[in-house]
């Protein structure tokens, strides 16, 4: 693969991510879908009426908060804002006039239970007929925290959530289980104020159709069962790891519920889906188009682990019948699951899934994968992602790095850093999954 082809491809990948992101950034996305007008705030499927000089509760939860808190003052008249915005750890101030809390994540610590704490409380004093505004998007299961009282402490949550962290399971088993040991999410914050009107506004890191997964969907009703909740602790090989008297309490039942569907305390709340891992798919798609790739995208939210992708991504583009004269661009979202591995080391499943690409495309001419994060974090490094292609195992291997034993140890950050191919952007303010790109353009 010539040299000016590569630089081509990664150029394009790299700008292609980044004009996705801009193009998805929450004030945008808020912006364009919501006003304020005759004394109501209105979108394309509901109106919360804030009559008179009645004040509006803001409440924002998770990794976009601070920028869809901005995005939200802008629209909102500014006198009749109050509320507060738990934000991630090194992030910077909530806007004015709003309270500024920091949350811990991924596992909850005090910080968090400090701010779930202070959430139930806020809800709880609001008053029937009040309006809230909920503003949710992925991190809030960690950032604000409740644990269930007296069946679970602080501690015990703290010790599941990392288990959970390091299990492999999807997001939507994860947030089963996180539900049914929280006392906020779940439904169970916006029972604290079934009279209020609640209006709830999400940044999706989950596939579509599961707005009461995001952040533990603290505001919406659950479906899951405490059967569910145990079959996938049992499943997963969690249950034993956990304490003694936890455990045998779980093995024994008799654990309040969540909130269900039919509950009084959910008739009127509105909910708003903002954006979601196809809204990120479409940016990228066109801009990819806008560079002169024929661009097509997977139909579904990714949910395999990172090898089965990587293979059916390769057989997709396989079967896509397009001018062979022309650049393409294939196109996925979602989070691919890596199992259990190592727990030293540095990355996480988009340097994990670009290495795996990295070996499935040794040697091919002309095409090049990227993998990132929309949130601008891959695990714990300091990458949103990585990019690989058909040279990156020779590469490697020149530098006396196996990329293989690399990813068995879990420091897949390591490859991608040294070879200069780490996709870095900080924290983005956003969270809409993972962003997968296949590039490949005729040489010449």
């Amino acid at each position: 693969m010539g040299s000016r082809l590569s630089q081509r491809l990664r150029r394009d990948a790299r700008a292609i991510f980044a004009g996705a992101l801009a193009d998805c950034a929450p004030s945008r996305l808020l912006s364009s879908q919501i006003r304020f007008e005759n004394g109501a705030v209105i979108g394309p499927d509901f109106k919360l009426p804030i009559p008179g000089r009645e004040r509006v509760l803001l409440l924002a939860i998770g990794k976009a908060s601070r920028s869809m808190a901005g995005a939200l003052l802008e629209i909102l008249p500014p006198e009749t804002v109050e509320g507060v915005v738990v934000l991630p750890p090194r992030v910077g101030k909530a806007p004015a006039p709003l309270v500024c809390l920091k949350g811990d994540h991924p596992v909850p610590g005090a910080n968090s239970f400090s701010a779930g704490r202070l959430l139930l409380r806020k809800v709880r004093a609001w008053g029937p007929g009040r309006p809230v505004i909920h503003l949710i998007s992925g991190g809030a299961s960690s950032l604000a925290a409740v644990p269930l009282r007296p069946w679970v402490s602080e501690g015990e949550k703290s010790l599941l959530h990392s288990l959970l962290v390091a299990s492999g399971l999807g997001i939507q088993e994860v947030n089963v289980v996180r539900k049914h040991f929280s006392g906020i999410k779940g439904g169970r914050l916006a029972a604290r104020a079934p009279g209020a009107k609640h209006l709830t506004l999400l940044l999706s890191d989950v596939p579509a159709g599961c707005p009461e997964v995001v952040g533990g969907g603290p505001t919406l009703p659950d479906p899951s069962t405490w059967q569910d909740c145990l079959e996938i602790l049992k499943s997963s090989g969690i249950l034993p790891e956990l304490p003694g008297p936890l455990r045998r309490s779980l093995l024994r039942g008799g654990w309040p519920e969540t909130p269900k569907p039919e509950e009084t305390c959910f008739q009127g709340l509105a909910c708003r889906v903002v954006a979601d891992s196809h809204t990120l798919v479409e940016a990228a798609a066109r801009r990819a188009r806008r560079l002169g790739y024929a661009a097509r995208a997977l139909p579904s939210s990714v949910e395999d682990p990172s090898d089965f992708f990587v293979d059916r991504l390769l057989a997709e583009w396989e079967r896509w019948i397009a001018p062979r004269d022309r650049p393409r661009c294939l196109l996925a979202a979602g989070e691919v699951r890596i199992g259990r591995r190592a727990k030293k080391g540095r990355g996480g499943r988009a340097q994990d899934l670009a290495t795996a690409a990295a070996l499935r495309l040794d040697g091919k001419r002309g095409m090049l994968f990227l993998a990132a994060g929309s949130d601008g974090v891959d695990g714990n490094s300091p990458a949103a992602g990585a990019i690989a292609d058909g040279g990156t195992v020779r590469r490697a291997r020149r530098r006396r790095l196996d990329p293989g034993r690399l990813r068995e140890s879990s420091n897949t950050h390591r490859l991608f850093r040294e070879l200069g191919d780490c996709v870095v952007t900080g924290a983005t303010g956003n969270n809409l999954r993972d962003l997968y790109l296949l590039l490949e353009a005729p040489e010449g």
